[in-house]
């Protein structure tokens, strides 16, 4: 059952459920990620799984596997921790560490266990093995799941890049072994199905930042994902094979490069580092930045630079920018408006739209997927991370080799898929799941409405009446005062707030002395004042009547 990762690329997180005479008996998760807000999700900063199926099934969760170290892999379980219970987490070694990132950040004392590509986990009813593939961040891993009535190969995020620049190849002798045995189910990775061919090489990263840096006469800034390792370890390489000094700048940054440097995933000699505070030392020419904020993230080191608000770094119009990651969905006008600002800087700019090989996905495109495919050779096939759009044309993919329109699934979000030894899967039930929005420090405690308020306001304004009403008598005294924000301006709108004024007035006329249902006054005040002005000016702001004792 997916609670996140079908019909979305992001917000990743699978159910694994062993049932035994119609009784629930186990639980396998896997992963737990975060999404990003819609643009009408107004004030929302991250968007978790719905976990509330879950939460009255505690004691049967076994565990939780992580497949990779990306956030909308693993950036929810701070989140949602205290939700599941103190469970057994488990993942390969560099994933287990920006996972504990994650945890420390909260206090969480619990800790993710690293495995190896060895390790076998048997947890309760289900066994879990390792597939090493290459991806866009380091120890990404596919899971070859065994269950009582089969094998599900788990095949998130991945590419087959046969020249990794860590030499670390997708393991493809051990799919083809589960393919041998047999797979009951695959969950595949969709997300590159309208790119034809192979996904590139990150070796093709390599000369095209060389190019741009051999071009740069002043600072040469790069930004990636900062869980981007093997890439961020390529253009250090560089940097220091023109004789820059580096700089890492935002903690995300940070923290990935100092857990990679401790598990002897980034070698680099130290001397060759910098601080932010000793840059102005140092010769714009021979200064090269690392920076946080390839997503246009608004508290970015990366977005400070460019609204020149940064403490120690200004651009220059000598300086480059190489953005060497492509936006995620949803993120794309965060990511041109950065871009813009840029280039108001007039440093010069360098992005994948411009320029080839400044960027390769970390999602294997048509023939990565169908290779994958063939090799296991699934009597049926469950495209994941990706929009519904990505799914569709993987059915399409796999019908061109023969698959059945029947045998490849495409379920929604809270689809329970219910597989049985004597009969084909079907959706077995379907769990009503909402958006848990994380806005500030609160934890689900915007919804529906709070949403759609703010997009009233966003769109609207505000209309805000207020109504003194006298403490002893609870009669209505003194004038009706209104205030708008965002619907009109109110100097210029002197007629249409004075007859405002006097439709509220007219109403509460209507309550005949004491104002007994405070409720009730306020959603006439509401409705009354609603109607006069969709009438008068076509719009619908948010009103508020407010009633104050005097």
């Amino acid at each position: 059952m997916p609670l996140g990762g079908t019909g979305n690329v992001t917000k990743n997180m699978f159910v694994y459920e062993y049932r035994y005479d119609g009784k629930l008996r186990d639980i396998l998760l896997v992963d737990c990620g975060i999404g990003f807000p819609d643009p009408d999700m107004y004030g929302v900063d991250l968007v978790i799984p719905d976990v509330r199926y879950l939460e009255n099934k505690r004691n049967a969760i076994r565990g939780l596997v992580f497949t990779h170290g990306h956030d909308d892999h693993i950036a929810g379980i701070p989140y949602v921790y205290h939700k599941l219970g103190s469970i057994p987490m488990w993942a390969t070694t560099l994933t287990a560490a920006f996972a504990n990132i994650k945890l420390n950040e909260i206090h969480i004392r619990e800790r993710v266990k690293a495995v190896s590509f060895d390790t076998t986990l048997r947890i309760g009813p289900f066994t879990v093995s390792f597939v090493r593939v290459t991806h866009s961040v380091p120890d990404a891993a596919n899971l070859i799941i065994q269950t009582p009535i089969g094998m599900f190969y788990h095949g998130s995020d991945f590419k087959f890049d046969f020249d990794p620049l860590d030499g670390k190849k997708s393991e493809l002798e051990k799919i083809t072994a589960a393919g041998k045995r047999g797979v009951l189910c695959l969950l595949t990775d969709s997300l590159g199905s309208e790119r034809p061919g192979f996904t590139p090489s990150e070796q093709a990263v390599g000369d095209t930042l060389e190019k741009e840096l051999r071009l740069s006469t002043g600072k040469f800034l790069f930004t990636t994902q900062s869980s981007n390792i093997s890439r961020i370890q390529l253009a250090i390489e560089l940097g220091l094979k023109y004789h820059r000094q580096i700089a890492f700048l935002g903690r995300s940054i940070d923290q990935n490069v100092e857990e990679a440097v401790k598990l002897g995933y980034m070698k680099f000699p130290r001397e060759a580092l910098i601080g932010d505070r000793d840059l102005k030392r140092i010769p714009a020419n021979k200064q090269f930045l690392v920076v946080a904020g390839s997503q246009g993230q608004s508290d970015s080191a990366l977005t400070r630079i460019a609204n020149d608000t940064h403490r120690f770094v200004h651009l220059e119009e000598s300086d480059t920018v190489v953005f060497s990651a492509d936006p995620i969905p949803g993120h794309e006008n965060d990511v041109g408006s950065l871009i813009d600002q840029i280039y108001r800087k007039g440093a010069r700019v360098s992005y994948s739209s411009i320029m080839e090989d400044l960027h390769v996905s970390g999602h294997g495109s048509q023939g990565d997927l169908m290779l994958m495919l063939s090799a296991l050779g699934p009597r049926y096939v469950f495209p994941i991370g990706g929009t519904y759009r990505h799914t569709m044309q993987y059915r399409r993919l796999a019908q061109d080799i023969g698959y059945e329109k029947r045998d490849i699934l495409i379920p929604e979000e809270g689809d329970v898929i219910e597989f049985r030894s004597d009969a084909p899967p079907r959706v077995a039930e379907r769990i009503a799941l909402e958006n848990v929005m994380i806005d500030g420090l609160g934890i689900g405690d915007v919804g529906d409405i709070v949403l759609r308020d703010r997009q009233t306001i966003a769109k609207e304004g505000i209309v805000v009446v207020v109504v003194p009403i006298e403490q002893s008598s609870s009669r209505v005294v003194g004038g009706v005062d209104i205030i708008s924000r965002g619907f009109v301006y109110m100097r210029q709108s002197g007629k249409l707030v004075d007859d405002a004024k006097r439709i509220v007035s007219a109403s509460l006329k209507l309550r005949k002395g004491r104002m007994v249902d405070w409720q009730f006054a306020r959603k006439q005040i509401e409705e009354e004042l609603a109607r006069f002005l969709k009438r008068e000016t076509g719009r619908n702001p948010l009103i508020v009547p407010v009633l104050v004792e005097v």
